[in-house]
Parts: C-alpha cells; sequence; structure tokens
C-alpha cells in the first residue's frame, strides 16, 4: 500500500466564510447589547421610598435621610421649601446645594444665597441614609416654623418625603 500527501492549498469556500462572518458579527453584537444595557440597567425610574427626621437648633433646621430604598443620584432629586400656604418660597436640586456650606454665593452676586445646604455623609453621590439638609434662617431671613421641606424624584414627579419644621 502505498500512502501519498497530497497538498491541497484551498481554502474554505466563498459560502463557509460568509456564514463564519456573519455568525462571528452576530455573536459579537451580542455581547455589545449585554454590556451596554448593563450601564442602563443602574438608572432607577421608579420614585424611591424615603423616610426623614427633621431636628432644630434654635432657628436653623437639619433633616437627616433616614430611609431612601433605593438609594438616588443627587441629579435627580429637587427639594422644596414650602411656606406655611403650601406655596414653594425656595426649591432647587440636590446637586446645586451638594456640599456648599451656610451663605455660599451660588450665583455670583456677591451675596450669601445657598441657604439649603446638602451634606453627602458617605460621599457617594447619592442619597442614602445619614446624608443631612441644614436650613439657616440667617440665611433665608425668615424663621423656619410652620415651613415645610420636601424631596422629589425628578423622572416621574413622585413626592419621596416631606417633613414640617
Amino acid at each position: 500500500m502505498n500512502r501519498r500527501i497530497v497538498k491541497d492549498e484551498q481554502a474554505v469556500s466563498p459560502v463557509i466564510a460568509v456564514i463564519l462572518m456573519v455568525a462571528i458579527t452576530v455573536v459579537l453584537a451580542a455581547v455589545l447589547y449585554v454590556w451596554a444595557s448593563s450601564f442602563l440597567a443602574g438608572t432607577n425610574k421608579q420614585a424611591p421610598i424615603g423616610a426623614m427626621a427633621p431636628s432644630a437648633a434654635g432657628d436653623d433646621w437639619r433633616v437627616e435621610i433616614i430611609k431612601m430604598t433605593p438609594s438616588v443620584s443627587v441629579n435627580s432629586v429637587e427639594w422644596f421649601l414650602k411656606d406655611t400656604s403650601g406655596n414653594t418660597a425656595q426649591s432647587g436640586f440636590v446637586s446645586d446645594v451638594y456640599g456648599y456650606y451656610v451663605g455660599a454665593d451660588s450665583d455670583g452676586d456677591g451675596a450669601g444665597d445657598m441657604c439649603i445646604v446638602f451634606s453627602d455623609n458617605d460621599f457617594d453621590g447619592k442619597l442614602t441614609p445619614g446624608d443631612k439638609f441644614d436650613a439657616s434662617s440667617d440665611c433665608l431671613g425668615f424663621s423656619l416654623n410652620g415651613y415645610a421641606f420636601s424631596l422629589k424624584f425628578n423622572p416621574t414627579g413622585d413626592q419621596i418625603y416631606e417633613v414640617n419644621f
């Protein structure tokens, strides 16, 4: 018996090559889709459930977050200071008062105007238990007695919580 080695330098057929390229493209697209959707999974579109506890120090008030499930970004929550009639006296996004000190000049006019200050206890950029809002009566120019402080989840418009001073 005589064995003979045949050198065949022919590549795969064009049909098989096209099928392989399409299969690789589909697998790559599926991997990219799963990877990209993991970024979107972190965005929360339901309002969190929250609880806050107010405390007074003279005419100044502190509102501490006791519960926030799930925690949400400071960019997605709006705060409101409402007068005794329920009208909004001041409002803004939590990100606007993040880390400001009382009386900070946010608009550059030379007058202190940041009378509501958010202190992020764990520096994670989210509203979580232990974080605090401070309200200064001296900065506001009026007593906070009878006023209400509330938080609203901006993507849905749902109120998270409201406390009365």
